[in-house]
């Protein structure tokens, strides 16, 4: 047609030009949208150029690579996700199980409307850069699981070291990124459905060691029993 989509809208009329802020918002709408669907290895920046409507030239006006843009998202992603969770687990007069639902639901929520920007946190990738990022946003993200579990009151970890809630933390973080992930690939179950089997795999062993269970391996076969003072 000889109009880019930069300089004219599909009316014919000139486009007005977006601030650089208001670009660059639009530039990582695009990017989202089009790593969520395939994955970073398979998208090359001309795609989230056409994704945009914009030139190539352009999104290398404020982002000076697959990665940095890639790496932007994470961030941004990770600060939202995190947010909900804490925020809902740590509101007025939540503890024990409904603390640990409050969360799980925020979790899910931002799975339902944010699935694109979930996947960056499970689809493997071989760039190297990209994937300390991930497992440094994974390492945050059990750093907040363990501060939320410090909310608790003392009395209900007795005999749990920080070691061993950072070891609690590390299971719930990889259990809800595996059960979202399943979700993406089977969207009949609903949130309510995900967080009653969260809790049901989680709050039943974690409610018995708030009451000072521990799973002995001293005797032979195991058995459960209070910790030993």
């Amino acid at each position: 047609m000889g109009i880019s989509a930069e300089t004219a809208s599909e009316s014919g009329k000139p486009r007005k030009r977006l601030k650089a802020e208001e670009r660059r918002e639009s530039i990582l709408r695009a990017a989202n949208s089009v790593f969520g669907q395939h994955g970073y290895e398979h998208v090359r920046i001309d795609d989230v150029a056409a994704a945009a409507g914009i030139s190539k030239a352009l999104i290398y006006e404020h982002f000076r690579s697959k990665q940095e843009l890639y790496v932007e998202l994470m961030n941004r992603a990770a600060i939202d996700l995190l947010g909900r969770i804490v925020a809902a687990a740590s509101a007025p007069g939540v503890e024990g199980a409904a603390r640990l639902e409050a969360g799980s639901k925020a979790g899910f929520g931002f799975v339902a409307e944010q699935p694109e920007a979930f996947q960056m946190f499970v689809r493997d990738v071989t760039d190297p850069e990209v994937a300390a990022v991930q497992a440094a946003l994974r390492r945050g993200a059990v750093s907040a699981m363990v501060g939320v579990m410090e909310m608790e009151p003392v009395a209900t970890r007795e005999g749990l070291e920080r070691r061993h809630l950072e070891q609690l933390a590390e299971m719930m973080v990889g259990g809800y990124y595996a059960l979202a992930d399943w979700w993406l690939r089977n969207r009949e179950a609903d949130i309510d459905e995900l967080t009653a089997i969260q809790l049901t795999f989680m709050w039943i062993g974690l409610g018995r060691m708030q009451r000072g269970e521990r799973w002995s391996l001293a005797s032979f076969g195991g058995k459960l029993a209070p910790e030993a003072g």
